[in-house]
């Protein structure tokens, strides 16, 4: 075999088979054909910048401040999104820049620790949905900045190296690594926030930095099994068992609704729930709303008449009586006893 191979591996994918392996060295001649995995990197974390401020920096104060989390004005609310963003860097360079990365499994602890008051932190400060969506964006921010200043550089020496025909230093090629590997554990609770608000029984809970955490473990759970499963790695099945019984139990969790819900002997009348929509939800949802942050209702939801809010039912008690979602930032100052009457109109089969 190849005295400079790493391993090698077998493929099927789109309808061909491939065989790769994993090489120390690269022929000097083979430089040129190198292909350089970082634009998709470097365009995602750009994009992903892009619409965080254009949605929550500018896109009003709904996006970011809930008063019944924290009394903030939007500048406040964006100076610790933007404070959180460039610490959680900065932190995370220092630890991992640091000599303390030779006990790497008690940094990860520590990382994870932060990671955990960071969450809690912002969900006592920004609305959950901003929350979720900062920690998440701290995260991606990480992954770039991996890849910039870490993972390239590294591999750049590696290469000049191989053209100089000489031996490039192990450490280039396991500093990179290591940080590949935390990107490779990052990916999927990035991806579960870029898609986290349309799950709003996850951040509208009042628990629900807690179940951020949960939901990042089960993902670290499932990488796992991912990672081991094709090495043959005996604990890898039952870490898929515990990351689906987590699953279940978080489902199961974050489906309780938070404001009651269950059937009164008193009936709830259409008008009383209306009333409700009139003070609190038709400000954004309208065919003309009023709110300053939307021109068009959002997603198209309008409660101008009986049988637009007919149609919207599920997704009232969802957003309004299982959960905190909306009113977005709670804006129109919806009370306790108003989500508890929907909730019972609800159960009552909204009459």
């Amino acid at each position: 075999g190849n005295k400079h191979s790493a391993g090698k591996i077998w493929l099927i994918h789109s309808g061909g088979y491939y065989e790769v392996e994993k090489l120390k060295y690269v022929p000097p001649e083979k430089i040129p054909e190198l292909h350089w995995y970082k634009w998709e990197a470097y365009l995602t974390g750009l994009s992903g910048i892009t619409l965080l401020f254009i949605v929550y920096y500018f896109g009003g104060s709904g996006f970011m401040v809930d008063p019944a989390v924290a009394d903030l004005t939007q500048l406040e609310a964006v100076a610790i999104g933007i404070v959180t963003l460039a610490g959680g860097f900065v932190i995370y360079e220092a630890i991992w820049r640091s000599p303390l990365t030779k006990l790497e499994g008690v940094m990860n602890l520590v990382c994870a620790v932060l990671l955990a008051v960071i969450a809690g932190g912002l969900t006592h400060l920004l609305s959950g949905r901003a929350a979720y969506m900062h920690v998440g964006a701290m995260m991606g921010i990480i992954m770039v900045s991996n890849v910039l200043f870490v993972i390239q550089p590294g591999q750049r020496r590696m290469v000049r190296a191989n053209a100089a025909g000489q031996v490039p230093d192990p450490a280039w090629g396991g500093a990179a690594k290591q940080r590949s590997v935390h990107n490779n554990y990052m990916t999927l609770p990035v991806v579960f926030v870029m898609i986290g608000k349309h799950f709003p029984n996850t951040y509208g809970q009042k628990w629900n930095w807690a179940i951020l955490l949960a939901l990042f473990l089960v993902a670290a759970g499932v990488r796992f099994f991912l990672n081991m499963f094709d090495r043959g790695g005996r604990a890898a099945p039952y870490v898929l068992a515990t990351a689906v019984v987590g699953a279940i139990a978080l489902a199961l969790v974050t489906s309780v609704p938070m404001h009651g819900g269950a059937a009164t002997g008193v009936r709830v009348t259409f008008d009383q729930v209306d009333a409700v929509f009139a003070h609190r939800c038709v400000q954004c949802h309208s065919a003309r709303p009023t709110d300053d942050a939307f021109r068009e209702a959002p997603n198209g939801v309008k409660f101008d008449t009986k049988q637009q809010i007919a149609g919207v039912v599920a997704k009232i008690k969802l957003m309004a009586v299982d959960t905190n979602a909306m009113p977005l930032g709670n804006k129109t100052g919806m009370m306790e006893e108003e989500r508890a009457l929907v909730g019972a109109w609800n159960a009552q089969d909204a009459p």
